[in-house]
Formats: structure tokens, sequence, C-alpha cells
């Protein structure tokens, strides 16, 4: 199985699965895609009815990707998660599941073994659906690479990072509006990320929603070191981490500019050429195509 190709989503909105009216605003918003959760925003009593309310909600139609929280394989919830997808046709636009407390390459083999039984059953090709570990924990962190690397499906990755969320409990750092707890835990795993292939690196979600000035201020730290877009919890959020994560339209004309002239170049046998006074080869033209990829959000 090849891994296929990914679309760089700068907002994926969550919608717990035990509040059925969510899960239908959520697909109202501005949210390029949406986190229909079934862990830790629904109460241990009411899984059931979030899977019910979910393959209620995937048999209306969705109007925008989705990818299914589901819970994690240790809790022995998996093959019912994963069953609100069944029957569902062709899945248009489920995208496929993000992983909570991704620690284990085992965990990720277990996942990708079912979807791929889910596939065949669907008549889909073998590995449509994606996997996202979601990295909550320090052991998670320690493992970033290999969780990466654990099946062709895994076409993101996230840090939990949210104030007094799992990860920063588990670290026993402090959080603070400058991130500074998270500088060291947010690198590694772009670093870890890049290093697997993966390009779609997703922040976590940010808990004040009386701050958007904080927000911003967390979306522009994880914008520079690496990540591309954000969790959010609220619809109210999505306007602030849009307009960090989005390209600015000076860098799309630039990036537009320098492919164009790389390409020329390239046809003429050159493996680089000078753009507005600079000196570009591969590295830039890689550059410029995800400047391009986040611009099509």
């Amino acid at each position: 199985m090849e891994a296929a190709s990914q679309k760089m989503y700068r907002t994926l909105l969550f919608a717990p699965g035990s509040r059925a009216e969510l899960l239908t605003k959520a697909q109202n918003g501005q949210a390029d895609a949406m986190i229909f959760d079934l862990e830790d925003s629904v109460a241990p009593q009411a899984k059931a009815q979030a899977r019910s309310n979910v393959a209620e909600a995937l048999k209306a139609g969705l109007r925008k990707p989705m990818y299914l929280r589901i819970n994690h394989p240790k809790a022995g919830d998996l093959h019912r998660d994963l069953a609100v997808l069944e029957g569902v046709g062709d899945l248009v636009n489920v995208a496929g599941v993000v992983v909570p407390k991704a620690e284990e390459t085992a965990d990720i083999g277990v996942i990708d073994d079912a979807l791929l039984a889910l596939e065949a059953r669907a008549s889909l090709p073998a590995g449509t659906l994606a996997i996202v570990p979601l990295i909550e924990t320090c052991l998670g962190l320690r493992n970033a690479y290999d969780l990466a690397k654990g099946a062709p499906r895994v076409r993101g990755m996230a840090l939990a990072s949210a104030e007094q969320g799992d990860f920063i409990v588990d670290l026993g750092g402090r959080w603070t509006s400058s991130s500074r707890a998270l500088i060291y835990p947010r690198s590694k795993l772009v670093v870890d990320a890049r290093a697997a292939g993966i390009e779609w690196l997703i922040d976590g979600v940010f808990m004040n929603l009386a701050s958007p000035e904080a927000l911003r201020c967390e979306c522009e730290i994880a914008r520079e070191l690496g990540f591309v877009g954000k969790m959010a919890i609220h619809p109210s959020q999505i306007e602030t981490m849009h307009a960090v994560f989005s390209p600015s339209a000076q860098e799309i004309e630039y990036a537009l500019g320098l492919l164009a002239a790389f390409r020329e170049s390239e046809a003429a046998g050159a493996g680089a050429v000078k753009y507005q006074g600079m000196m570009v080869d591969y590295a830039n033209v890689r550059l410029a195509e995800r400047t391009l990829s986040l611009a099509q959000g």
C-alpha cells in the first residue's frame, strides 16, 4: 500500500459525538475540516449514543472533510468506533481517524489493519482513510518518528499542546502564553515528522475562548516552529487561525513566480535559478509548493 497525498487543512474543528446538534453545526462553519469525537469529550456512559449520533450524521451526508477521533485501541472500543463508518456507501468526506494518546507503533498497526478491512468491505482503494496520531504523552513524543513511519496511511501528526491538557500534565511543565515549556516538544515533533516524510503538522487546541490575542500569539509560535494548522474547540477561533496559517497574497505571488521561473530553468537543464535576486533550488521549490497547498485551504 503506497502513501497517498494529504491535503494540509489549516483548521480542524472538534465536535463531540454526544452532541448531535454540534455535529450538524460544525459542518456549517468556516473550518477546513472537522473532528467528530468519540473520546475525551464523551462520557463513558454516552459512548454508545455518540456512535449512533455520528453514524446518523454520516448517513445524512457530510459537507466537509471529517476525521473520527476514536478511543485508544487498548480501550477495547476500536471495532465499535469504526463500525460507525460501516454502511455509509463510499465514505465521501470521511478522511480518516485521529488516534488519541498515540505511543506505540503496534497500536498504529492494529488500526491500519482494521481500516484496511473496512476499506475492503466498502470497496475502497487500500489507504483511502488516513491515520493522524495525536501525541499526548512524553512516551508518544519519544516515539514520534516511529509512529509517523508506522503505516503509509499515517499522513499527519498532531501535538496536544493545550493548557492543562494531557501532554503538559505528563511533561510536568508550566503552560504560559509564551509556550516556553512546549518549544522543545513542538520542535521535536516537527523534526521527527518531517524526517518521516510527513508534511501536515497540526498544533493542539487553545482553551481560553476569552483571549483571541493569546490565541493569535500561540498560532504564530506554532507556525514559526513549523506547524501548518491547528485544532479548534469553537467556531469563533477559526478566523484567527486562518489569518495566521494562511499564506499572504505576497507569499502566494512569490511562490507562483518562483515555481514558474524554476520550471523554465529546469526545462533548460539547470537545477538552480536566480529569482528576485536570490539563488533558488529544489528546497525553495518544496517551500513554494507547501505555500500553495496551504493557500488552497
